[in-house]
C-alpha cells in the first residue's frame, strides 16, 4: 500500500482560515513606531529627501515662498559671510512656507503614518514621507496659523503628539517645520566645486556618453579621531534647491538662512512666448488611448540667483484629458487609495539653441563662478570633448535620479516606488498608466522635433537633444520614450547634402537619406548623406 503524501493532505486556505477564527488564539499585530521610523521611514538613500519632502509638501498647500533656515552655534565670533560658517555646527533647522495653514484634517493626517494626501492633484501619495524628518530630529515640531504640534516619544518606544495654541504672538500664516538637531551635523562650505558633482553627468551602457565621475555626497561625513561627523554640503544644497524649481506648481522662490542672514536665494519667472505652430498644432490621443492630449503651450522659464546670473530654458506644457475605463481606474483607487486627477499635465523642459551655441563655444574657457555653474546644471545636456551629450531626468514632483535618455527634463503626474526615486513599472495596473505617460513624453519630444527641425538651421543644436542615449538606472524608461517619438506615422525630416557640392543642407524624409561612418566619402558619393560631423546625433 502506498503511503500518503501529506502534500497532497494540505488542508485548503479557507478551511484553515476559518478554524482558526472559531478557535484559535487571537494576537494583535503589534508595531514597534520606534524601530519603524528609525529603521524604515527616516532612512532614503537619496540626499537632501528631508528637503524634497517638505518642499514637495509646501508646493502642495500651494506655497509660492520656501526657507530653510539653519542655525550654527557660532559660539561669540561675528560672522559676515558665508564662509565664516565653515565647519560650524548645526544645532536647528527650520523649513518654512507661506502656503495654506494647516487644516484640521492635516493635523489628523500628518500624525498618522500612511495616511497619505486624498488630494488627486497632490503628489505626495503614500503618507511616509514628512517622517523623513526624524533622521535630522528626535522630537519635531510644526507650526501652522495659530497652532502648533510636538512630537514625543514615550517610554516604551511609542510617538504621541501634543496639539497647543500658540502664543499670540507667534500667530501667523506661515507653516513651520522646526527640526532641533538629535545628531551633530558641521556645515561644510565649497566655492571652488566641479560641476560634474553637482549634478551627475549620465553614464551611457553604449559607452557614448562621457566618463562618470564619481559623485560628491552632499552628505559625506567626516572622520575626528573616531568620531564620524555628517556634514552638509552648502554648494550641493544650493545647486539641489536650484533643481527643485524645474517643475514646481506654485512655489518660485527658495531662501537658505544661515542664523538669519540670507545666503542664498533662487527664484523662477515664466515668460509667455506668443502664439506659435506649437501652440495651435498639437491635439491627438496617447498611443492606447487613455488620455486626450489637449492643448501644448510653450513658455520661457527664466531661473535667476540674486545678485548672480541667471539662465533661461524652455517649457513645454501639454494638458491631458483622461479617457480611462472606470475598471481599471477602480484598481488604481484599490491601490492608491485615491484617484487619478481627471486632467494631467504633461511638462518638458530643454535648452534653447542660443543656449547649446553658448555652451559650446565657451567649453574651452574655465569659469570658476559656482552660480554659473549651478545654473548651467539645471540644462539637459552634458558638454565635453566637442561632443554634447543628453542628460534629462525624470521629475515626479522634484528630480529623482532616474534619467530620460534624452535631452530633456520631463514631469507628469507619473507614480513611483515608495521611495520617489523609481518609476513603478512593477504592478500591472500602475506600469500601465506610467508607460502611457512615457508614451506621450515620446509623442510631444517628436512633435517638437517636428517644428524646430524646420525653424532652426543650427541642427547639430537641434538634434543633440535627440541624440537617444540608453536612460539610467532604468533602461526601460528611454526605451519606451523612443517607442512613443517613433510612433508617428509622419515623415522624420533629417539634414543631408544632396551633392558634395552643395553649400547648404536640405530636409529629407529619413527613408531617402543615407549615413556614412566615414567622413570622406561625402567628398565624392553623390547621395543624400547625412554630414558626418551630424551623424553623432542619428
Amino acid at each position: 500500500m502506498m503511503s500518503k503524501n501529506p502534500l497532497q493532505e494540505s488542508a485548503s486556505s479557507d478551511a484553515l482560515r476559518l478554524k482558526a477564527l472559531q478557535s484559535g488564539f487571537e494576537s494583535r499585530v503589534e508595531v514597534n513606531q520606534r524601530m519603524l521610523i528609525d529603521k524604515m521611514l527616516a532612512r532614503y538613500s537619496s540626499d537632501f529627501v528631508v528637503c524634497r519632502e517638505l518642499i514637495q509638501n509646501s508646493d502642495d498647500a500651494k506655497a509660492t515662498s520656501f526657507h530653510f533656515e539653519i542655525t550654527c552655534n557660532d559660539g561669540s565670533v561675528s560672522l559676515s559671510s558665508e564662509k565664516d560658517f565653515h565647519n560650524k555646527t548645526i544645532t536647528e533647522i527650520r523649513a518654512i512656507n507661506n502656503g495654506l495653514i494647516f487644516n484640521e484634517t492635516d493635523w489628523k493626517r500628518v500624525a498618522a503614518i500612511a495616511e497619505g494626501n486624498t488630494n488627486v492633484e497632490s503628489v505626495g501619495q503614500f503618507g511616509v514621507g514628512f517622517f523623513s524628518v526624524f533622521s535630522f530630529s528626535e522630537e519635531p515640531i510644526i507650526t501652522s496659523g495659530n497652532e502648533y504640534m510636538a512630537f514625543v516619544w514615550r517610554d516604551d518606544n511609542s510617538l504621541t503628539t501634543y496639539r497647543h495654541q500658540l502664543p499670540l504672538e507667534q500667530q501667523s500664516k506661515l507653516t513651520s517645520i522646526i527640526l532641533k538637531m538629535r545628531t551633530k551635523y558641521i556645515l561644510h562650505m565649497e566655492t571652488n566645486l566641479d560641476s560634474d558633482s553637482i549634478i551627475d553627468i549620465n553614464e551611457s551602457p553604449s559607452g557614448k556618453s562621457p566618463n562618470k565621475k564619481r559623485q560628491k555626497k552632499s552628505t559625506t561625513p567626516i572622520t575626528i579621531t573616531n568620531e564620524i561627523i555628517p556634514t552638509i554640503n552648502l554648494a550641493q544644497l544650493k545647486a539641489y534647491f536650484t533643481k527643485v524649481l524645474s517643475f514646481t506648481k506654485h512655489i518660485n522662490e527658495l531662501i537658505i538662512k544661515i542664523n538669519q542672514k540670507v545666503i542664498f536665494k533662487v527664484t523662477k519667472t515664466r515668460k509667455p512666448i506668443s502664439s506659435t505652430k506649437f501652440n495651435s498644432q498639437f491635439k491627438k490621443n496617447s498611443i492606447h488611448d487613455m488620455l486626450h492630449l489637449d492643448s501644448l503651450v510653450q513658455t520661457e522659464q527664466i531661473f535667476s540667483i540674486d545678485h548672480g546670473p541667471s539662465i533661461t530654458l524652455n517649457h513645454i506644457s501639454v494638458d491631458a484629458t483622461l479617457i480611462i475605463d472606470e475598471n481599471y481606474h477602480n484598481h488604481i483607487r484599490r491601490i492608491l487609495k485615491k484617484s487619478l486627477p481627471p486632467s494631467v499635465q504633461i511638462q518638458l523642459l530643454y535648452a534653447p539653441n542660443n543656449i547649446v551655441m553658448t555652451q559650446l563655444q565657451s567649453k574651452s574657457s574655465k569659469n570658476d563662478d559656482l552660480h554659473m555653474k549651478i545654473l548651467n546644471s539645471l540644462i539637459p545636456l552634458k558638454f565635453q570633448n566637442d561632443e554634447i551629450y543628453p542628460s534629462g531626468l525624470i521629475f515626479i514632483g522634484l528630480g529623482t535620479h532616474q534619467t530620460t535618455g534624452i535631452g530633456m527634463h520631463v514631469y507628469s503626474h507619473l507614480i513611483p516606488t515608495i521611495e520617489r526615486e523609481n518609476l513603478d513599472l512593477q504592478d500591472p495596473y500602475i506600469s500601465k498608466w506610467n508607460r502611457e505617460l512615457l508614451l506621450s513624453v515620446g509623442q510631444i519630444a517628436r512633435f517638437i522635433f517636428n517644428q524646430l527641425i524646420v525653424v532652426n538651421k543650427q541642427f547639430d543644436s537641434t538634434l543633440a537633444s535627440y541624440s537617444f542615449q540608453p536612460s539610467v538606472p532604468n533602461n526601460e524608461i528611454g526605451s519606451i520614450l523612443v517607442d512613443g517619438f517613433f510612433s508617428s506615422d509622419k515623415d522624420l525630416l533629417v539634414p543631408v547634402k544632396r551633392f558634395p557640392t552643395d553649400v547648404n543642407l536640405s530636409l529629407i524624409p529619413s527613408k531617402q537619406a543615407y549615413i556614412a561612418n566615414s567622413k570622406y566619402i561625402h567628398s565624392f558619393l553623390s547621395l543624400p548623406l547625412v554630414p558626418y560631423e551630424l551623424s553623432i546625433f542619428i
